[in-house]
């Protein structure tokens, strides 16, 4: 296909509004011929594109193309297309410039000037002076030498081109948009400054390429580095009797997987760590567990352990710091019946010579208090008792050290829980109601 041939479909594919294909197909002709108007469609299909400076580069070399072609309708288009980009780019002083400019070389004014025109609309700080009043007024006028215009063509004379009438009137329309825009900006905003020229900046004509193009040309986003010793993220949730144990590992092989359950301890070999390799992993607990009972399950993006607790109660925590021997963070008090006492021998009281009972021995309770074994008589007399602190010691410092998503879990799975409960994993308990779970031989009733 010819390059004649491929700028064609550009133009029509600019005049549909398909922008990419323009730019590709006027892109691949401009390299054979840089045509004046084949670089306005572009600088056209750029703007489509919100590729501003590169369709004010097409618009700057389409005026020196143009110029050299001696070609003045196109030295006029091409200001009007350098009057759009600098519109778009909120240069609303320059935009105005080349709007004047493309008028006056519709009206047929000399292509290069020997004094500018429009620099008489500049002060001395190079701020643009013209007001949207006086762009309307302008406009006015413009319509009456339209007239005057169509009076002469109709009589056989040199009058403006419809093209050139439309061209004309957009650049009237755009310079009232731009100088309104521009009476919004602060006094001292760039945006006011004149800071182009009438023979603009010539820079080398740019190949460019669709969007599509370009994001194919793009190179891939590069997946960051995973550290060699990155370790496998966990989540845990426990009732009194189990502790659930995610371990998340990406595509481990169910087959080959093998799953040692310990006491105080799983091994799982091998599993895929975050940055590929394959390798043992153990997980040292902080209580005891029933490996009888234990058992794993493996999904596509993880390992699932259900550990069955040796002994009732909740964990502070999975894992164990290896500072000492795993113990139950609280263990409930089991119901143990007190031992049948025998009726003690009378004791014979001198003073009053009658028998009298000696007191009968108190029952002993198990307890994890470190202040020794617990009257449980008593409770209720003192309701700040050891066991108490202890436990309340426990989970203000477990809180205090928490971070603020940690904090969260906590308290939403407490609550929700019914006190049975508590999860310091906000990703498990956030989309989620926490259940209750009472320990065994308890039944949980709502009240009204």
């Amino acid at each position: 296909m010819s390059y004649v041939t491929l700028a064609q479909q550009g133009l029509s594919a600019t005049e549909s509004r398909n922008w990419d294909e323009a730019v590709t197909k006027l892109s691949t002709a401009l390299q054979s011929s840089m045509n004046p108007a084949w670089l306005i469609a572009r600088s056209k299909a750029l703007i489509g594109l919100e590729r501003y400076e590169a369709a004010l580069d097409d618009a700057d070399l389409a005026w020196h193309t143009a110029y050299e072609r001696n070609k003045r309708d196109l030295m006029a288009s091409a200001q009007y297309r350098r009057g759009v980009a600098f519109y778009h780019m909120k240069q609303y002083a320059n935009a105005d410039y080349c709007y004047l400019h493309c008028m006056r070389l519709i009206k047929g004014g000399p292509a290069v000037p020997k004094e500018d025109p429009g620099l008489k609309h500049v002060d001395d700080k190079g701020f643009w002076t013209v007001t949207a009043d006086q762009a309307t007024a302008d406009a006015r006028s413009e319509e009456a030498d339209k007239k005057d215009d169509a009076l002469k063509s109709a009589m056989g004379g040199q009058g403006q081109s419809q093209p050139q009438q439309r061209e004309s009137r957009m650049a009237g329309v755009m310079r009232t948009q731009a100088l309104k825009a521009m009476e919004k900006l602060p006094e001292d905003d760039a945006g006011r400054k004149l800071t182009t020229a009438l023979i603009p900046q010539q820079k080398e004509l740019a190949v460019h390429k669709s969007a599509k193009a370009q994001d194919e040309a793009r190179p891939a986003v590069t997946k960051p580095v995973v550290p060699s010793d990155a370790p496998l993220r966990l989540q845990d949730f426990q009732s009194n009797t189990a502790m659930s144990v995610s371990i998340f590992s990406k595509g481990v092989n169910k087959e080959k997987l093998k799953v040692e359950f310990l006491e105080t301890s799983v091994r799982l070999d091998p599993l895929i760590y975050p940055n590929g390799d394959e390798k043992e992993f153990q997980l040292h607990l902080w209580g005891e567990i029933d490996p009888s009972k234990s058992k794993f399950s493996v999904t596509p993006n993880k390992v699932e352990l259900s550990l069955a607790k040796k002994a009732a109660g909740k964990w502070p925590t999975l894992q164990s710091d290896g500072s000492s021997a795993a113990q139950p963070a609280v263990v409930k008090p089991a119901v143990v019946a007190a031992p049948e006492t025998k009726k003690s021998e009378p004791v014979v009281d001198s003073a009053k010579s009658e028998p009298s009972e000696a007191p009968a021995a108190k029952p002993s309770y198990p307890t994890s208090s470190r202040s020794g074994p617990k009257n449980w008589d008593k409770v209720g007399e003192d309701e700040n008792s050891d066991d108490d602190k202890d436990v309340n010691l426990f989970f203000k410092k477990l809180y205090k050290g928490a971070t603020p998503e940690q904090q969260r879990a906590m308290m939403k799975s407490f609550t929700e829980s019914n006190g049975t409960s508590l999860s310091t994993n906000w990703d498990d308990v956030k989309d989620k109601r926490v259940e209750t779970v009472p320990p065994d031989g308890v039944e949980a009733k709502k009240w009204d």
